[in-house]
């Protein structure tokens, strides 16, 4: 009889490991070592990183999804220094569950597009992608519930020649520090108390600027021209322009050794800001913002892996589809569930 009820486990055993197997993978055993790659890294100890792929399944329609509000606010002619009034359309993603969830506040990613596309090409190009990638991340519980602003530096009609949008991507973080933070900050549940210059700078730790091309260049701007107002820091696949175009790839010691200077006579030590930056290996870009990186890493006084990493996307091309694969990796570790 013994042996008999053995047997008899044995088979039960040995149908359930069959069913098992027969149902859908989310539902099976992953080996530890497939969970560990599937994890996006949360610690980086190295200057160079490399990205991990976006689930497949994020780039589908998420079952909770977030909404999108266009917002038009006044600004004015920072370029010329004219101080003339004119207007400018930014849009907020509001996480699936925003109008429910009274008293949370919200970490806040200010994302500047790159040459030829606007502030509505985040949440629209190809299908929607981004707009997909975060629903999926915020519902999967892979970052802190965020509000994500698509910017413009663009006034009136773009340039031809993207180098010549320089001024303007110069002129950006000071627009969104005056005319646009405050409306997006006092309209929707953030942890900013006050819009001046004390309560921008009492909140920096939940606010974060990231661009891709010339949108990287209004990066690094906001690092040299904003850092009291901005704690993270996401270049994506161009170099800083502050000392003249192309300078970080042309000039890269002389740009690091400006950009340290900038924050040796600032309030803020290296423990107050981390810089994300990445791009892709076949990215016409990655040697700019890649020998820029090198040498910042130089300055150990200022920039170490504490607050300066690099991310390389294997194969990625200067292309809109390769954000998707960057902001996955980057906002998990910016803003962690």
């Amino acid at each position: 009889m013994y042996i008999f009820r053995m047997m008899f486990k044995a088979v039960l055993f040995c149908l359930c490991m069959v069913a098992c197997n027969d149902k859908d993978s989310e539902y099976s055993v992953v080996p530890p070592e497939q969970e560990q790659e599937s994890d996006v890294l949360q610690n980086y100890t190295e200057l160079m990183n490399k990205t991990i792929v976006v689930p497949v399944e994020y780039e589908q329609e998420a079952e909770y999804r977030g909404s999108v509000v266009q917002i038009d606010y006044n600004t004015r002619d920072y370029v010329e220094g004219t101080e003339e009034v004119r207007m400018n359309t930014a849009y907020v993603y509001l996480p699936y569950g925003y109008d429910e969830a009274s008293d949370q506040p919200y970490n806040v990613f200010y994302f500047v597009h790159g040459h030829g596309e606007t502030a509505a090409s985040f949440f629209q190009n190809e299908n929607g992608l981004l707009r997909k990638l975060l629903d999926n991340m915020m519902a999967n519980g892979d970052m802190a519930p965020a509000l994500i602003v698509s910017t413009s530096y663009i006034y009136g009609a773009p340039v031809d020649y993207y180098p010549d949008a320089d001024p303007y991507c110069k002129a950006l973080p000071q627009e969104l520090v005056n005319d646009l933070i405050p409306v997006v900050e006092t309209n929707y549940r953030t942890y900013t108390e006050s819009t001046d210059a004390a309560g921008l700078e009492a909140s920096r730790e939940h606010r974060a600027i990231g661009g891709f091309s010339m949108g990287a260049v209004t990066t690094w701007y906001a690092l040299e021209y904003k850092l009291d107002c901005f704690k993270y820091f996401m270049p994506i696949s161009s170099d800083g322009w502050s000392l003249g175009r192309f300078a970080g790839m042309t000039n890269p010691d002389e740009t690091a050794e400006h950009l340290a200077n900038t924050i040796r006579n600032s309030a803020f030590s290296k423990n107050d800001f981390y810089i994300w930056a990445c791009s892709g290996t076949d990215d016409v870009a990655y040697d700019r913002i890649w020998t820029q990186v090198q040498s910042m890493a130089q300055l150990t006084d200022i920039f170490s892996v504490s607050n300066l990493t690099f991310h390389e996307q294997d194969g990625a091309r200067h292309e809109f589809h390769s954000l998707a694969e960057y902001l996955y990796n980057a906002l998990t570790f910016l803003f962690p569930k």
